[in-house]
């Protein structure tokens, strides 16, 4: 498994340059990075070229959740749009995409697998012929699109349910352990067991509940919350409150995700530490499993 970094988990608001990431990257000794679709960016169309420059690589286009095909009132550009992406992921030799499905709360689990497979169909062909590995990200509601916690991302046991009913060997997990946490769920050892045969892929985030009295005021960090179970830090992996030592040395051992991509989710003042810290916590946890 290799340690890879993301490139943006803010939305887009305070987005590092191409040449910042580069030197992220070569500061944490990290080569691989996860290509989040900004186009609108500057310099992204030579991302590549810029990231080769420090050594780094990408292994994955992020669409984000600009695409989502299940909640889209225009199915035929949101393909146009994953299927670029799709393209584009080729192009910069990357291995996988990760896409957004959306939750629509009015439609049951057989209708959601039907509707998923008409509206995917286009983009799962054409990363199959290009040889790339989509991914689904698990996730928590973060948009309270989700009041009966039906969302086929959400529950690992319905996730799983998810991937067996569209038996498409190319599509994969991205196990997020900070989004199963948001979620209410326990992420190790429960949540990675359950998934582990559909894992190819991991975000790494560090993820703990909010207090003021234990973080101070709300407004000096970015949060996220579940409309469930409440409100989120992110902070360094291995200071949360994941068991990130034992996961780690599971997909290790196990082989499951053959990148885990730190995404930190931070504001850019405590991005640095956040990154060192996570970075040097999962590199002992792995270097851990190698040594028996």
């Amino acid at each position: 498994m290799e340690l890879a970094i993301c490139a943006d988990s803010s939305w887009n608001r305070w987005h590092p340059t191409y040449d910042e990431l580069g030197e992220r990257c070569r500061r944490l000794g990290v080569n691989a990075l996860e290509l989040v679709y900004y186009p609108q960016n500057e310099g992204f169309d030579n991302a590549a070229e810029t990231l080769d420059g420090y050594g780094v690589r990408i292994v994955c286009v992020n669409a984000t959740a600009k695409f989502r095909v299940m909640i889209t009132d225009d199915v035929p550009a949101v393909q146009r749009a994953i299927c670029d992406i799709i393209r584009l992921a080729k192009d910069v030799g990357a291995e996988f995409v990760i896409t957004y499905p959306g939750h629509n709360p009015a439609w049951d689990f057989d209708e959601i697998v039907e509707r998923y497979k008409r509206r995917m169909g286009p983009c799962h062909e054409l990363a199959a012929q290009q040889g790339i590995t989509m991914l689904l990200e698990n996730h928590f509601d973060l948009r309270n699109e989700d009041p009966e916690r039906t969302d086929v991302v959400r529950e690992p046991e319905l996730t799983a349910r998810f991937l067996d009913a569209l038996d498409a060997p190319h599509v994969r997990v991205n196990f997020d352990a900070g989004n199963v946490y948001a979620a209410g769920i326990e992420p190790w050892p429960y949540g990675y067991r359950i998934l582990r045969d559909y894992i190819a892929y991991s975000h790494l985030k560090g993820m703990a509940r909010y207090s003021e009295q234990l973080y101070g005021p709300e407004d000096q960090y970015e949060t996220l919350s579940d409309y469930h179970t409440g409100t989120f830090i992110p902070i360094a992996v291995g200071d949360d409150g994941i068991n990130y030592r034992g996961l780690l040395m599971e997909m290790e051992r196990d082989g499951t995700a053959k990148y885990a991509a730190f995404e930190d989710h931070a504001r850019e003042e405590h991005a640095e530490e956040v990154f060192a810290r996570g970075v040097a916590f999962a590199r002992e946890a792995i270097e851990a499993a190698r040594s028996g």
